[in-house]
């Protein structure tokens, strides 16, 4: 086929879709798969009798164009929900609460389109909580399991408030009976040099199976009995890992949270300590209690790994509080650091006093968080979004929430997407979203669209199927499968035999390398910018390049200036800027201080870029008080201020002003009038009677004089001290006079006031009326007999 035949198949090609060309990401799309793959609104169109070019358009561009409807093949996305049982609290009578909603949905994933699924959590009010106490019963840990046993009950009736559906087991541990741990003379008793009698070292010891008796559980820690090792390592992990895995022996409930609380004041042996007693076997996560609750397999397994605890705490969720003491509280954080999401620690009083308290808000802390993990495989990506019931103002992308209350719905929006198909050819799926801590879930049925399946039956000899493929081969579904000594997307290309070239051969012509060093690792065809014909690429209009990599050349790019590589102006010597249209001249950019923007930015195009908060023509504005600029020239237009003010402080003018001259020529003018704010400098100078005088000035560039300065300076006019005193005195006197006359117009109308009230009650007096009033003129009658008597001296 010859060249010429090959660019009017192009030709023809372009005019018929420049139409719809230049928005649609479908068309030119060779393939089924690919015409799926390039956007979601892309379909195929499998249907022999239709001739347009493209096959790749979204349906209705295709029903337009004559594919009849049931030979479109596209993405069909499906989601509906299965399960949808409501949210409630825990009921007693069918034990179970609901706490996550939907239960169960249904997903039809198509490749690089993602669905949502919005999940719903309310935690629930009275949810059951089985809580096991593993203590640390070693020798410093006496005084702590005293305190316990004072406060058991105190223990039930806090649990009570949390919760009425609460179950109490307890267990011990101390460490492995073997050296370096313990002292073989004191195996039978570790306590021997603190003159004490206790019990012979072990490992776990399971004392309590879950109970709702706060009676029994006292009773158990009571009898529980004090043991010790010789190393400041215990084996809690040991402990730990068989509290987990034996649920049959410890009697977790699968509805319940489930919390440990581990109780210590020492640290703990990680996987690897057991070499140092000669154990070297695995720890093999499995229960080895005995019917007595002892751990066997102390001394045939090593200690476990913080990795190997974490999988269990999330598998089996259950959560674990580390309750120990202040000195060790920084290597608890680290630890549990490592399994945030399962654990909390908290500082345990010398004489665990505070256990209550430690219970009560690390629960309170559990049910206030919630967290979600999947099991999804890697070519179905998960995301989560939420503002964790209105905590935040948009949607974050976290898996998790805090803080979040008793009876509060928060929602989750769950994002899945199909990021490849299965390599193994299974297209049903079922992935859990798993509530961290409870046996809470959503399940999803996930059924993959499988790439372009095709029930159309092979006739090779169809004509019009021939047509199409030029004779050269026969179309099915839609593309042409072309005859042995054929290939290519119309079958148009010529095959060697000898070296059995094929289609995907010849298409891999048409493919860029993503790396060089990897040729195998290849692009799209034509980087998707084109088509492939016969393993030469026909780019698109708007791209060249050999695997059409590169945009076209911008228009505004002057290739007298640049030149154009792969869409881009590349300049040439002495030329810069986004379009090369700037020459590569600093003057434009070099102020006064002789400084190239003031070190403070770039220069582009002969203009100052300033780095971020710099601004001014040459970037020399720092802040309200800070101006390169200024600081240049404040000495000599000091020096000049004093000169013209006939101060005589200055010396010598043309030395000071010199050093600046060499650098920028200036002129300087003395002005009366207010200068703008813009580039205004502040110069203090004192006058002839020392008292300092503010001088304003400012500088422009002369545009019309190349490198020329003018320094406009605004003159502090000496102060009249005669009027100030005068000015002072007098409005002392007026503001003297003013507070006088507002006092005295004060008193004068409080004495009306008053006066006008004490008129007021004179008139509605009452007291001449009144029975107990009493007249303060007293008058005495003298009796007559003794009237007389007086009046006459000689009786």
């Amino acid at each position: 086929m010859s060249d010429l035949y090959k660019f009017l198949i192009i030709g023809i090609i372009c005019l018929n879709l420049d139409a719809i060309r230049s928005d649609n990401p479908c068309v030119f799309v060779d393939t089924c798969e690919r015409c799926l793959e390039a956007d979601f609104s892309c379909a195929w169109c499998t249907d022999k009798l239709y001739r347009f070019r493209s096959r790749c358009l979204n349906r209705t561009q295709l029903l337009e164009h004559g594919c009849r409807a049931e030979h479109i093949y596209e993405n069909e996305p499906e989601f509906y929900t299965l399960t949808d049982v409501p949210l409630k609290d825990y009921d007693m009578g069918t034990d179970s609460s609901v706490q996550v909603k939907p239960q169960r949905v249904y997903l039809k994933l198509v490749k690089s389109h993602s669905e949502r699924i919005k999940l719903s959590y309310r935690p629930a009010s009275n949810n059951p909580l089985d809580l096991y106490v593993l203590m640390d019963l070693t020798w410093t840990m006496k005084d702590d399991r005293e305190t316990l046993v004072k406060l058991g009950y105190e223990l039930a009736t806090t649990l009570k408030n949390l919760t009425s559906n609460y179950r109490l087991g307890f267990g011990s541990f101390a460490d492995k009976q073997e050296m370096p741990m313990i002292t073989p003379e004191l195996k039978m008793n570790p306590c021997a040099k603190a003159g004490q009698v206790c019990e012979p070292t072990y490992g776990f010891r399971h004392h309590l199976h879950l109970t709702e008796d706060a009676k029994r559980f006292v009773k158990s820690v009571k009898e529980s009995k004090i043991t010790g090792n010789l190393d400041n390592l215990e084996g809690g992990l040991d402990a730990l890992m068989q509290v987990l895995v034996c649920s049959q022996e410890i009697g977790w409930k699968k509805e319940a949270r489930k919390v440990v609380i581990l109780v210590t004041d020492g640290f703990m042996h990680f996987a690897g300590d057991g070499l140092l007693a000669g154990i070297t076997r695995k720890n093999d996560k499995k229960c080895h209690l005995s019917a007595d609750g002892e751990y066997l397999g102390s001394l045939i397994y090593d200690y476990p790994s913080l990795e190997e605890i974490y999988r269990e705490l999330m598998k089996r969720k259950i959560s674990v509080i580390f309750a120990v003491t202040e000195d060790v509280v920084p290597t608890y954080r680290e630890l549990s650091g490592l399994m945030k999401e399962m654990s909390q620690v908290e500082i345990l009083s010398e004489d665990s006093s505070n256990i209550l308290e430690l219970i009560e808000k690390s629960y309170d802390r559990f049910i206030k968080r919630t967290q979600f993990s999947d099991n999804s495989p890697d070519f179905i990506k998960i995301e989560y979004k939420t503002d964790c019931g209105g905590q935040f103002p948009t949607l974050r992308k976290r898996n998790y929430c805090n803080d979040v209350e008793l009876g509060k719905t928060v929602e989750f929006y769950i994002d899945v997407t199909l990021t490849d198909y299965p390599k193994d050819g299974i297209y049903t799926h079922k992935i859990r979203i798993d509530e961290s801590a409870l046996n809470e879930y959503m399940e999803i049925e996930v059924e993959i669209q499988k790439p372009c399946t095709c029930s159309e039956e092979l006739d090779v000899n169809d004509e019009n199927g021939r047509f199409q493929c030029n004779n050269n081969g026969f179309m099915h579904c839609g593309m042409c499968q072309c005859d042995a000594a054929w290939t290519g997307t119309s079958c148009t290309c010529p095959t060697d035999p000898t070296n059995a070239t094929t289609t995907e051969a010849i298409e891999n012509f048409c493919r860029r390398p993503y790396d060089l060093s990897k040729p195998d690792d290849l692009g799209p065809v034509c980087s998707n910018r084109g088509t492939c014909e016969c393993g030469h690429c026909f780019c698109f209009p708007g791209f060249e390049g050999t695997f059409c990599e590169c945009p076209e050349c911008d228009v505004d790019c002057d290739l007298r200036k640049a030149d154009c590589i792969c869409g881009q102006c590349v300049c040439k010597y002495g030329w810069s800027g986004n379009r090369c249209n700037c020459e590569d001249s600093l003057d434009g950019c070099i102020g006064p201080t002789g400084e190239i923007c003031s070190d403070r930015g770039y220069c582009e195009c002969g203009e100052c870029v300033c780095d971020e908060p710099y601004v001014g023509k040459f970037c020399e504005i720092g802040s309200e008080t800070e101006n390169k600029i200024c600081t240049f020239y404040e000495a000599c237009v000091t020096c000049l201020i004093e000169e013209n003010t006939k101060t005589g402080k200055c010396g010598n003018v043309s030395e000071i002003c010199g050093k600046a001259e060499k650098l920028e020529k200036f002129t300087t003018v003395f002005v009366k009038d207010e200068l703008d704010i813009e580039n205004r400098c502040l110069a203090r100078v004192e006058n002839e009677y020392g008292i300092p005088c503010d001088h304003y000035f400012t500088y422009q560039m002369v545009a019309h004089m190349e490198n020329y300065l003018l320094i406009q300076v605004n003159v502090c006019e000496p102060l009249n001290y005669m009027a100030v005193i005068g000015f002072v005195s007098l409005a002392t006197f007026f503001l003297g006079l003013l507070l006088i006359c507002i006092i005295w117009g004060c008193i004068r109308a409080k004495d009306k006031r008053e006066y006008a009230r004490f008129m007021a009650d004179q008139e509605n007096s009452y007291m001449e009326h009144s029975p107990i009033y009493r007249d303060p003129i007293g008058r005495f009658v003298v009796p007559k007999a003794v009237n007389r008597k007086q009046s006459n001296p000689f009786l």
